[in-house]
Formats: C-alpha cells, structure tokens, sequence
C-alpha cells in the first residue's frame, strides 16, 4: 500500500502489486510492504518484506530516513541559494540590550552591554547560539561568563519560563541599534536634520544620560516639549542635536522610524550546500539534546508540536513566502527523518536496533517476541500521539492561557 493519509481508504487505484490510495485522515501518509507484519501469512516469496536477507531489510528501513534528511539538506540549500533575510543580530556578538523588569538576570547582577561570553563553560559565538541554550533550559541554572568593561565576570541565572510557553529565559534582549529608517514630515527629528542611517548613540537631559535603545522611546515620551541632547553617529562621526519632543498622532515623539538591521545570506551552489550540511547537524544535535531533557524530564513533553499545531505553522510560513515556507518543510523533513532513526519498535529505527539486535546475537527471535516487541512500540506511539494532540488541543483552551 501506498497511502496519502491515514484511516478508511477514499480512493485510489492498484498497478503492478500495489494499492495507490488516498485515505479520509490527511495527517500524513505511509508505505505499507507485504509481508512486513509478524501476523502475515509468509510464504518466502521474495516480495515478502520479513522474507528478505537482514541487509535487505536494514536497507530499507534507512532509506526512508535517509530521504528525509536528504530532502531537509535540498531544500535548505534551496533557501540558501534563493537568499534568506536574517536579523542582524541574531549572528552578531551576544551583547545585552535591555534586561526585563525583576528578571532572573537582573537578580544575577547582569547589566545593559554585558558581553555574554560562555554558557555553562560553552563559548557563546552569536546571540543565536545564546537564544537556543537559554530556551532549551527551562528551570535549569546556568552558570554564565560574562564580559564587562574589559573584565571578566562569573555568575549564575535561573532559567525561568517565558509566559505561555515551555521555553526558557532569563529576560535580557539583544543590543539592537537605534538606527533611523526615516524621519515624518514636519517633525522636530526632520526640522533639526535626523537623516536615514543616523544611529542614535545617546539621549540626554541635565542630570540624566540614556543609551539603552529600548530605554530611549519612553524617556522621549516623557520630555514633551523639553530639549533634549542627541547624540549621533553618522559614517564616521559623531554628532549631536537638540530637539524638543513634540505630540504626534497623540503621542509624545520625536518623528523617527527605527530600522531593524538585517542582511541576506545568499550563496553559490557548493557553499549552499556545505551550509545546509552545517546547519541540519546542527538541528540534529540541538532535537537530541531537546529529546533528552525530555526524557530525563528537564524539558516538558508540552515542547513538542502535534499535526494541528503544524498545521497552524505551516499555514504561517506559507503566508510568509516561498523562502519561509521551504525552510519550514526542511526542518518538518529533517525531524521525520530523525524520529524515524530512533529505536522505537514499529518505527525504522525500531527495525533497524532489531535487526543489529538479531546479528550480535547470531539468531532470530522468535515471532512470538517480535509480535510483542511490537505491540508495545504501537501502544508507546498512539499513546505519545495522544498526548502530543491533547497538548495541541489545550493550547487553544480558555483555562490553559
């Protein structure tokens, strides 16, 4: 049988000794093999999966999580070739921007342009690798390096949990520029000579000096009228105005738009490829690290995603473009490919730990134990699916917010 979907077959048609359908659930879809089930009547007919040599089987079971993978490493090095537009920051340095209100990090003595350098002893190269530690240590402590002023700092952060999801945090936010994007017609920002491109360094009042760019809009709304001190680089050099906040649109600004930087990351061929390699072995160490603190209960099983929250993502990426839509099939792809691997009974992985299992010990087990080894792969995977789609379910729940 070869199914799209799941469930009583709708339609369909049959060539060459198979059954080509389309099923009623649309969660998917299987392959199904004769002769592959221990309850199958086999008759050592070479069409028969359980009748073919072990390296037969092994090859098939990894063939379809290899197709997976294969596919992810394409499709990302479709994206890297087409070009994908990256926040700048998430590859910059991890400097602290802003730090929440009673935040674990505040509590630790992190301050507005600390430099995160380690985590737990692992160099932090990019706030990317800084973002993905943070969240997936949820109620850990981390022990973390910090860089201030040229001195290096020790300290350590509870991770708490960011507010309606299971991902860590520990409430700091990248340093972002204040970059002007543009100026509004008429306003104190135009009237004194704020150009695109200007970054604003600092703001000023007597006695006060802000240079935290989250920190800048509130302290402007609260000087209607009042002249402040603007301090701008522009290219090479610094410069610095007065203007006074004005009310606008009902509220108190200057008149400025503020750009979030970002670029492109765009690539040959070959080097698309190389850095679609990179990054899946990347994701592949960073969804068996996710699965471990599963397992050994550091991390809620609420962190995985069931077919009606995919559904809802794939629904978002495909309204975010052709680029963001294949980055999310690569990484749906990737994730099938990996699950498959694990040595789950009725999954490949499942076959393949059989079948390495059976040539250490030089003998077949018997249909008796296969059957049961069987059962309770199938009862482990209806029951983890039903959890997974309750937990989909519930996030969509009055009482769960």
């Amino acid at each position: 049988v070869f199914s799209l979907g799941f469930g009583p077959r709708l339609v369909g048609f049959k060539r060459a000794g198979t059954d080509y359908r389309i099923c009623l659930l649309p969660l998917g879809g299987y392959v199904k093999m004769a002769g592959e089930t221990y309850d199958d009547e086999l008759t050592g007919s070479k069409d028969e999966f359980l009748s073919r040599p072990k390296h037969h089987r092994f090859a098939v079971a990894v063939a379809g999580p290899l197709m997976n993978i294969g596919l992810a490493i394409v499709l990302l090095a479709s994206t890297y070739t087409i070009g994908i537009q990256v926040p700048s920051y998430r590859t910059e340095l991890p400097i602290v921007g802003a730090l929440g209100a009673d935040s674990s990090a505040e509590a630790a003595g992190v301050r507005v342009q600390d430099r995160i350098l380690a985590i737990d002893g692992n160099p932090m190269s990019s706030w990317q690798d800084t973002e993905i530690t943070i969240a997936t240590s949820p109620g850990e402590i981390l022990k973390i390096s910090l860089e201030r002023e040229g001195s290096r700092i020790e300290t350590e952060v509870v991770v708490t949990k960011a507010e309606g999801t299971e991902m860590g945090t520990i409430g700091v936010e990248p340093w972002i520029p204040f970059i002007i994007a543009g100026t509004l017609e008429g306003s104190p920002a135009r009237l004194a000579g704020l150009k695109l491109g200007d970054e604003i360094v600092e703001v000023s009042s007597p006695g006060r000096v802000i240079k935290d760019p989250y920190s800048m809009p509130s302290f402007i709304s609260e000087h209607e009228g009042q002249p402040l001190l603007f301090k701008l680089r522009r290219g090479n050099e610094f410069l610095e105005f007065a203007i006074s906040p004005a009310v606008i649109a009902g509220k108190v600004l200057i008149g400025v738009e503020r750009q979030r930087p970002s670029h492109i990351e765009q690539y040959n061929l070959i080097e698309s490829l190389n850095k679609s390699i990179q990054r899946n072995w990347e994701l592949t160490l960073l969804t068996c690290q996710i699965v471990g603190k599963i397992v050994t209960g550091k991390t809620s099983l609420k962190t995985m995603s069931g077919p009606i929250e995919i559904a809802r993502y794939s629904g978002a990426a495909a309204s975010g473009g052709l680029v963001s839509l294949l980055l999310f099939m690569a990484l749906v792809s990737l994730q099938l490919g990996i699950f498959n691997l694990f040595p789950i009974p009725i999954l490949d992985g499942g076959v393949i730990a059989m079948l390495a299992f059976e040539t250490l010990i030089r003998r077949d087990l018997s249909i008796k134990v296969k059957e049961r080894v069987f059962q309770v792969g199938f009862i482990f995977l209806i029951l983890l699916m039903g959890a997974v789609i309750l937990n989909d379910i519930s996030k969509y729940l009055p009482f769960s917010q």
